[in-house]
């Protein structure tokens, strides 16, 4: 096959991997995966050849641009921009604190199953009720150092009803639900970065990594180096 097709061909199926994140297709790009996998390992575009000498830098500087056409894409399907600013601020840092190839390839992956995901787009409609709306707003902000007051005013509720409605729906409080929020994430980068435990700490929106350590502990048992450690 000539250069001219393989550029053409990789440029179709570039497209085709975008419109899957803008749908938030995820069986759909379980099935292009694979293919771009190879690729990349391939090298059928010479990307990892762009920086002479430094496949790791020509890899970086390869998803560091795709990170930002995948948050594009992902804002175009229904992605919130605040979730599209955090996921791509986050993935930028993962990109550049990553040592090896190997690590690159499996952020590779990470990116193209989490900006595909339309389970974190946020749909409303008239029906959908205030503690789904609140539920919402915190995805979508949930790194930030939001109110209580901050969120019942985006909603439309007084803070004192939010409050009340919500701890009586979900069983806990919306601090609380937030926290667990922060945790999820924070496993996340547990596993899959080599991040220290306060840069996770502030990613995630946790004002200290004493703090981040406590509530971690309270949530999952262990501390984030013992959770660390086992992952």
């Amino acid at each position: 096959m000539d250069k001219q097709t393989i550029i053409e061909d990789g440029h179709r199926f570039r497209d085709r991997l975008l419109h899957a994140i803008k749908s938030g297709d995820r069986a759909k790009m379980d099935h292009f995966i694979g293919k771009m996998d190879q690729m990349m390992k391939d090298d059928s575009f010479d990307l990892l050849k762009r920086t002479p000498g430094n496949r790791l830098r020509s890899y970086k500087n390869f998803l560091l641009s795709h990170n930002t056409l995948y948050g594009h894409y992902a804002g175009k399907g229904g992605l919130s921009a605040p979730q599209s600013h955090y996921m791509t601020e986050k993935y930028a840092i993962l990109i550049e604190h990553s040592d090896t190839i190997s690590q690159l390839e499996q952020l590779h992956l990470n990116m193209l199953h989490d900006y595909s995901d339309s389970t974190i787009r946020i749909k409303t409609n008239e029906n959908t009720s205030i503690v789904e709306k609140a539920e919402n707003y915190i995805e979508m902000n949930f790194a930030e150092d939001i109110s209580i007051e901050e969120i019942a005013r985006n909603i439309h509720v007084h803070p004192s009803h939010l409050m009340r409605v919500f701890k009586k729906e979900k069983g806990i409080t919306i601090s609380h639900f937030r926290s667990k929020r922060r945790i999820k994430e924070a496993k996340q980068l547990l596993t899959y970065s080599t991040l220290s435990m306060t840069e996770i700490a502030m990613i995630v929106g946790f004002s200290s990594p004493q703090y981040f350590s406590r509530i971690f502990k309270r949530e999952e048992g262990v501390t984030p180096l013992e959770f660390k450690r086992k992952h």
